[in-house]
C-alpha cells in the first residue's frame, strides 16, 4: 500500500488518494461493481452508505469497541491508527484482523475553547490515535486470525450469557466490571459513580484484579493441585486476562504486583510489596514512558503506594495488647476499622493528583467505598460464578444474586450523588503547594514515632500556609473583578466574579447537542476554583439560555436562582423542570426586575430591565444587568431586542460602559445604533456558535460596529473571553 498523506483541512488527519484505496493487494470495487456484487449477495462487498465525498483509506481492523451509540473500530493504516465509528446497527460488522477500505468523515481536532474542558488533542495522543471520525462508506474483507478477535468473541459470549437473565443495564454493568467493556453502562449510572467519587469501581483496576486473583487461588487450591502448579496456572490466567480487559496501565500494574511475589515464592524468594510496585512501575514505563503523565496511571499507583505505606502504621496498633486481644474488638477491627483505614490511605494518597488534574474531591468517596464497594464485590463474584456455571438454572440463580447486589450499589450511589456537594471544588493550587501536600501525606504514617518526619511535616505545613497567606494578601492588596463569557456554542453563559470572591452565573447555555451545564460549565467552574455560585441568573426562558441549568443545579452548589416574575410564569416543561429542581433543593427563587441592586465594597450589579408590572415577549423581556466597580462597567443584555433597548434608554440616561455583551448573539433585531451610541463600549462581546444555522452575528450588526469603530470579540472565533477590571485598566484574554 502506498504511503499516507495529510488531510489539507485538518493537520494530522490521515487519508489516502483514490489510487491507494486498496486492501490485501486486491482491487477495490467501483460503486457500480459494488452494486452488482451486492445483488449477488457477495460477502466481499459490504455496503454502508452510497457516498464518495470525503477521505479514503485502507488498513486492518485492530479492535472493535462497542459504544453506547454505535461501534468504534481501531484501524491500522501503515503503522498509524485511527478510530472510526459506525453509528448504525448493521449486520456482519468487520472483526479484528479483517481488512477494510473506507471513506470517512473526520472530526476536526481543535484546542479546547473553555479552560478545563475536554482536550481532544491530548486524548488522541494518549490513545495513540492519529485521527478520529465516522464512516461514510466501507468495504470489509475477511482477514487473518488475531488474539484480539478471540478476545472480542469471548466478550460477546459473556455478554450473551448475561443477557439471557439480566436487563441491559445490569448486563452492561457486569461487562464493565468483569471485561472492561463499559459501553453498556447507562450514562446516568456512570455519572452517579463519577460524582460520588466511585468511578474507579467501574474501571477494571487493582480492586477487580485482587478480587479475581483471590477467587482464582481459592478455586485452584480446592482442586488439590500442588501449590507451585496453582501459582503457575493463576499467573498465566491473569496474564491472559490483561488483554481481555483492554490492558489498561492499572490492570497491568495489578497483575504484575500479584505475579511478582507469586513467582518469587516459586524460587523461595518472598518479595516485598513496595519493591513489587517499583518493578511493576518500571516494566510499564520503560516501553511507554509517556504513560507516566496519564491521570489514571498516576491515580492507580498513588492509591496502591498509599495502601502499602500506610497499612503497616495503622493507629490501632498503638492500643494496649490486652485491649487488642478482646474478641469483640477483633471483630470490629476486621469488619469495620481495617477496611476503613485502607480506604482512607488510598483516598489521601490520590488527593494531590485529583486536585491537580480535576480540581475536585468527593466528600463521600471514603464513605462510599465502605458501603458500596462490598456490594459491587459481591455482585462481581456472583457474575463470575454465573459465567462458570455449566447449567442455565445455576447461572440464572447467580445472575439473580448479582442483580440484587448491583441494584443495591446503584441505589446507594444515586443517594450519595444526589447532593450538589457530592463533588467539591478544591484548588487550583500551585505545584509547590501540591508538592508540600504530597510530602506531608507521605510523612503522616511515621510522624508519631519519628522526630525527623515530624520536623519535615511541620515545614510542609508552614510552607503551604505561607503560600496561601501570600496569595490572599495579593488579592486584598490588588482588588479586581472579572467577566468571563464562556464558549457554550450557540448560547449564552457569563461568569461574574466580584472583588470579594463571590460568583454569579448569568445564563447556562443549551443542552440540545451537548449539555452545557454538565459538560462545559461545571468542569470550567471546578477548573478555576469556584466552590459555589452565589446566584444563577436566567435572563429569560429560552433553551439556549437555561438549557444547562438543570444539570448545573444537580451537580454544583447554587445559593439562589434569579429570574423575572414573567419568566416564572412561562409554562415550557423543560423550564418548569428547572424551577422544580430549585424548589426541591430548597434554593430560593428571586424575582429580578428593574431597580434591583446587589452591592458590596468596590462593586455593584444593577438590574436595568425588564419592568415588573407588565409581561412582554421573552426576548424583549430579557434581564439586562449593568455591572460597575473599580471605576469600570459592563452591560449584559441577554436576548434583548431593539424595543427593549428603547425602553432602557427612556429610563436610564447614563449607560456608558467599557464592555457590552450584544443582544441575541449579534442578531439584526438587536444592537441598534442609538443603543450602541448610548453605551459607547470600548469592546463588544458576541457569544455565538461556530457555523451556527442562524449565521450570527448578522452582517448588519458587524457593519454597525465597524462604522462606529467598536471592536468586537466573537466566541466562535476566540473561544472563552475573560475581561479583568482593575482600578487603572481593563484587559481581556481569550482561549485562542
Amino acid at each position: 500500500m502506498a504511503g499516507i498523506i495529510a488531510h489539507e483541512g485538518f493537520p494530522g488527519i490521515l487519508t489516502t488518494s483514490n489510487e491507494q484505496f486498496a486492501s490485501n493487494e486486491r482491487p477495490v470495487l467501483t460503486e457500480r461493481e459494488c452494486e452488482s456484487e451486492a445483488k449477488k449477495e457477495s460477502p466481499t462487498c459490504i455496503r454502508a452508505e452510497r457516498s464518495y465525498e470525503g477521505n479514503f483509506g485502507c488498513g486492518k481492523v485492530e479492535s472493535r469497541l462497542p459504544r453506547p451509540k454505535g461501534t468504534a473500530f481501531i484501524i491500522n493504516i501503515s503503522g498509524k491508527t485511527v478510530r472510526l465509528t459506525e453509528k448504525r446497527d448493521l449486520p456482519d460488522l468487520p472483526l479484528p484482523g479483517d481488512s477494510i477500505c473506507f471513506e470517512a468523515s473526520w472530526y476536526p481536532v481543535t484546542p479546547p475553547s473553555v479552560p478545563g474542558a475536554f482536550d481532544t488533542q491530548n486524548w488522541l495522543k494518549s490513545q495513540n490515535l492519529a485521527a478520529y471520525g465516522k464512516f461514510k462508506h466501507w468495504k470489509a474483507y475477511p482477514g487473518d486470525w488475531t488474539f484480539e478477535r478471540s478476545f472480542f468473541k469471548f466478550r460477546q459470549f459473556m455478554q450473551a450469557r448475561f443477557a439471557k437473565f439480566l436487563d441491559p443495564a445490569e448486563t452492561g454493568l457486569l461487562m464493565g466490571l468483569l471485561a472492561g467493556d463499559r459501553s453498556g453502562i447507562p450514562e446516568v449510572l456512570r455519572s452517579d459513580f463519577q460524582r460520588s467519587g466511585l468511578v474507579h469501581v467501574l474501571a477494571i483496576s487493582g480492586f477487580h484484579v485482587v478480587l479475581l486473583a483471590g477467587m482464582l487461588m481459592i478455586f485452584l487450591k480446592a482442586t488439590g493441585l500442588p501449590h507451585k502448579i496453582v501459582i503457575i496456572i493463576a499467573v498465566t490466567l491473569l496474564a491472559i486476562y490483561v488483554p481481555v480487559t483492554g490492558g489498561s496501565p492499572a490492570v497491568r500494574r495489578a497483575v504484575m504486583m500479584f505475579a511478582i511475589p507469586q513467582i518469587g515464592t516459586l524460587f523461595g524468594k518472598p518479595a516485598n510489596t513496595l519493591n513489587s510496585l517499583g518493578v511493576a512501575l518500571l516494566l510499564i514505563i520503560l516501553p511507554e514512558p509517556s504513560v507516566i503523565w496519564n491521570p489514571g496511571f498516576q491515580l492507580s499507583f498513588a492509591a496502591t503506594a498509599g495502601i502499602i505505606i500506610g497499612t503497616p502504621h495503622n493507629p490501632t496498633k498503638l492500643l494496649p495488647d490486652s485491649f487488642k486481644q478482646n474478641k469483640l474488638w477483633q471483630k470490629i477491627q476486621a469488619f469495620a476499622i481495617d477496611p476503613t483505614y485502607v480506604t482512607l490511605c488510598a483516598t489521601l494518597a490520590t488527593a494531590p493528583f485529583l486536585i491537580h488534574h480535576f480540581k475536585t474531591l468527593s466528600p463521600f468517596a471514603w464513605f462510599g467505598n465502605i458501603i458500596i464497594v462490598p456490594a459491587i464485590s459481591l455482585g462481581m463474584q456472583a457474575g463470575l460464578f454465573a459465567q462458570l456455571s455449566p447449567i442455565d438454572f445455576i447461572c440464572g440463580t447467580f445472575c439473580a444474586a448479582a442483580r440484587f447486589f448491583l441494584r443495591l450499589a446503584s441505589l446507594l450511589t444515586r443517594i450519595l450523588s444526589d447532593s450538589a456537594a457530592a463533588s467539591m471544588t478544591v484548588g487550583p493550587f500551585s505545584p509547590a503547594v501540591l508538592l508540600a501536600l504530597g510530602i506531608l501525606i507521605l510523612l503522616l504514617p511515621v510522624c508519631y514515632k519519628n522526630y525527623i518526619a515530624r520536623k519535615y511535616a511541620f515545614i510542609c505545613v508552614i510552607a503551604a500556609a505561607a503560600l496561601f497567606a501570600f496569595e490572599s494578601y495579593c488579592e486584598v492588596l490588588h482588588p479586581s473583578w472579572t467577566l468571563t463569557t464562556i464558549d457554550v456554542g450557540q448560547g449564552d453563559s457569563h461568569l461574574i466574579k466580584a472583588p470579594s470572591g463571590r460568583y454569579f452565573l448569568v445564563d447556562a447555555g443549551d443542552n440540545s447537542r451537548q449539555d452545557s451545564g454538565k459538560d462545559i460549565i461545571v468542569p470550567f467552574l471546578h477548573h478555576i476554583g469556584v466552590n459555589k455560585l452565589d446566584a444563577l441568573i436566567i435572563t429569560h426562558p429560552d433553551k439556549d439560555h437555561f438549557g444547562g441549568a438543570l444539570s448545573l443545579l444537580k451537580m454544583f452548589p447554587v445559593r439562589e436562582l434569579w429570574t423575572s416574575d414573567c419568566s416564572m410564569k412561562e409554562s415550557k416543561p423543560d423550564w418548569q423542570q428547572v424551577l422544580s429542581e430549585a424548589r426541591k433543593r430548597n434554593i430560593p427563587i428571586r424575582n429580578i426586575h428593574r431597580g434591583i441592586l446587589w452591592k458590596e465594597n468596590y462593586f455593584e450589579m444593577r438590574t436595568i430591565h425588564p419592568r415588573n408590572d407588565v409581561c412582554v415577549e421573552a426576548n424583549e423581556g430579557s434581564i439586562t444587568l449593568r455591572l460597575k466597580g473599580l471605576g469600570h462597567s459592563a452591560v449584559l443584555t441577554g436576548d434583548l431586542t431593539v424595543k427593549g433597548e428603547k425602553e432602557i434608554m427612556k429610563t436610564d440616561a447614563y449607560l456608558k460602559s467599557e464592555v457590552l455583551k450584544l443582544g441575541h448573539h449579534g442578531s439584526k433585531t438587536s444592537s441598534s445604533v442609538p443603543f450602541l451610541n448610548a453605551v459607547s463600549p470600548t469592546y463588544a462581546i458576541i457569544p455565538s456558535g461556530r457555523k451556527n444555522r442562524f449565521r450570527h452575528p448578522h452582517k448588519q450588526v458587524t457593519y454597525r460596529l465597524d462604522s462606529l469603530n467598536i471592536p468586537y470579540i466573537n466566541t466562535a472565533k476566540k473561544g472563552t473571553i475573560t475581561f479583568t477590571f482593575v482600578p487603572d485598566s481593563v484587559s481581556y484574554t481569550t482561549m485562542w
